[in-house]
C-alpha cells in the first residue's frame, strides 16, 4: 500500500465544504477515458447514498482548488448540479501529489494498464524521483514496473487498438517482439477476433514467415528454343479444338527438347 510523505492541510486531514466551480480537473489525470454509464451510475449512487469519500485537492492562489483524486466523483457531482462538495485539502510536492492521484485510481476502479504506464512514465519524465521507489509506492517490483513502461514503445495505432479489442497485458508484452505496425495490428485483430490465448498469441509470432515461392527457372536449352515450343503447342492446341484427341508432352534432355505429340491412329471398318 502506498504511505504518503504528504504532510495535512493546517487543519489536519478535516473535510471541507468548497464550491464546485472552484475545483479545476487534475491535468495530470491518470485515467484517460470516462465511460459516461459510469458516471451515471456513480451519480446515481450518489444522489441516493451521499458522497462517501470526499475529493482530494490542492488549494491555489485566488480560492481556486486543483482536483488531486476524485475526477470520477467530481463529474458525477456537476451532474447532478450540486454547488458544494466534501474535499480534503492536500500539501506536498507536485511529485507526491501525482503518486496519490495514480494510486487513488488504482484503488477505487481499474485503470488500464496503458493509463497506468502513461502515468508512472509521465512522473519519471517530470519529478527527481526512481524507478525503484515509484516502484515501491506501487506496491510492485521494478521489473513489473519496467516491463509496463516498456509496452509504451508499441505505436500509438496499436495502443489504440489494443485499448478497443481489450486484450490483457500479457498480450501486449507478446507484440512487443513484432517490430512491424502493421503486423502488429494485423495480430490484435486476429487475437481478438479468434480469442487466442497469450501462447497461442506467442506461437504465431514464432511461427516463420512462409518465403515467397522462387518462379521456376528455364534451362539454357529449353529457353533457347521456347519460341519453337510454343509454336508446336500453339498446333497442338488447335487440333483439340477442332476436336483431335491429341496428347503432348514436352521432354528436357540433356542437350536437346523433346516435343512428343500423340495422335490416336484412325480406324477404319473392313467390310
Amino acid at each position: 500500500m502506498f504511505k504518503s510523505p504528504i504532510a495535512p492541510s493546517p487543519a489536519g486531514r478535516a473535510i471541507s465544504r468548497i464550491p464546485l466551480r472552484s475545483v479545476r480537473p487534475n491535468p495530470a489525470q491518470p485515467r484517460r477515458a470516462f465511460s459516461p454509464e459510469s458516471i451515471e451510475r456513480l451519480a446515481a449512487s450518489i444522489e441516493a447514498h451521499g458522497l462517501l469519500s470526499p475529493l482530494l485537492v490542492r488549494a491555489e492562489p485566488g480560492g481556486q482548488y486543483r482536483l488531486i483524486a476524485g475526477e470520477r466523483r467530481l463529474r458525477a457531482l456537476t451532474l447532478l448540479g450540486r454547488q458544494w462538495v466534501e474535499a480534503i485539502v492536500l500539501t506536498g510536492s507536485e511529485c507526491d501529489l501525482a503518486m496519490i492521484a495514480l494510486v487513488e485510481n488504482l484503488q477505487r476502479e481499474d485503470l488500464h494498464y496503458l493509463d497506468v504506464a502513461l502515468a508512472c512514465r509521465r512522473i519519471l519524465d517530470r519529478h527527481p524521483i526512481t524507478q525503484e521507489r515509484l516502484a515501491q509506492s506501487l506496491s510492485c517490483s521494478p521489473s513489473a514496473l519496467a516491463n509496463r513502461l516498456r509496452l509504451l514503445r508499441l505505436s500509438p495505432k496499436a495502443q489504440a487498438a489494443l485499448r478497443e479489442s481489450g486484450l490483457t497485458e500479457r498480450h501486449a508484452r507478446a507484440l512487443l517482439r513484432v517490430e512491424d505496425e502493421e503486423e502488429q495490428l494485423r495480430l490484435i485483430a486476429e487475437t481478438a477476433e479468434s480469442h487466442l490465448s497469450v501462447a497461442q498469441l506467442e506461437a504465431r509470432i514464432d511461427r516463420p514467415a512462409p518465403k515467397p515461392r522462387r518462379k521456376a527457372r528455364l534451362s539454357p536449352i529449353l529457353r533457347d528454343n521456347r519460341v519453337v515450343v510454343n509454336a508446336l503447342m500453339d498446333t497442338v492446341r488447335q487440333l483439340k479444338r477442332i476436336g483431335v484427341p491429341v496428347r503432348s508432352a514436352v521432354e528436357e534432355g540433356a542437350d536437346c527438347v523433346r516435343v512428343i505429340v500423340t495422335i490416336p491412329a484412325v480406324q477404319t471398318e473392313r467390310g
